[in-house]
């Protein structure tokens, strides 16, 4: 009968080593966290409002980047040379576009409502992990450079919906905004807030879309104090 292999100590050690490492290895990875999930969220506008979302996005691009020069709402041609004395003014201040949108590149009206919704679901709910559908029915800018969307006052309405990892809606709400934004004496704003200037309450889509997903945030999360408008000026 053969005897039985005694394998060597060295072997022995090595054996027993590697399973170590092998166990230790994967007892680290049990123990580190899941990623948060991402809120997928979609938004989508009416055909009257999507026919026009090419020119809605040129309007307010153009103005995005006078802003960004010169922290004053217009455009290049239309701003006076002192305008720039603005820059330094203000410079402490967190802009809401510039929050969300670090590269203007990024930044267009659809991809706005979107981020605001993101970041609010984000800090309400860190673990959601369905859908949140937004259709914009109204959108309302009282000195719009679009007659098609200029009128008496700014708004928005819509729905938002939200549906659960299986495709099940848990909720709808209707949603109608209007501009009631708070104010900040100071100059460097770097609150929670969505921190615009005045005139683009009636000039530009930011300021409505901070207070339309305001109101949906707070529908979907009583709980959670949301972001909103928050006006920085002189």
């Amino acid at each position: 009968m053969t005897a039985p292999y005694d394998a060597p100590e060295v072997e022995k050690k090595g054996f027993s080593m590697r399973h170590l490492i092998l166990a230790a290895a994967l007892g680290a990875a049990l123990m580190v966290p899941a990623a948060a999930a991402q809120a997928d969220v979609t938004v989508s506008f009416t055909d009257r409002l999507e026919a026009k979302m090419d020119r809605i996005n040129a309007i307010d691009g153009r103005r995005e980047e006078a802003f960004r020069e010169f922290r004053t709402e217009g455009t290049r041609g239309g701003l006076p040379p002192n305008a720039r004395l603005n820059a330094s003014l203000f410079a402490g201040t967190e802009w809401a576009n510039e929050r969300l949108f670090p590269d203007i590149k990024d930044y267009n009206v659809p991809a706005l409502f979107q981020a605001m919704m993101e970041r609010g679901i984000k800090a309400a709910d860190p673990d959601f992990d369905g859908t949140v559908t937004v259709k914009i029915k109204k959108l309302q800018i009282e000195a719009f450079s679009l007659a098609g969307l200029r009128g008496r006052n700014t708004q928005a309405a819509g729905d938002v919906t939200v549906l659960d990892a299986d495709g099940n809606m848990v909720a709808q709400h209707y949603i109608w905004a209007s501009i009631v934004p708070a104010y900040t004496a100071s100059r460097s704003y770097t609150g929670p807030d969505y921190a615009y200037r005045k005139a683009a309450t009636t000039t530009r889509v930011g300021p409505i879309a901070a207070e339309f997903t305001q109101k949906a945030l707070g529908k979907l999360y009583p709980d959670y104090d949301a972001p909103g408008l928050v006006i920085v000026d002189r």
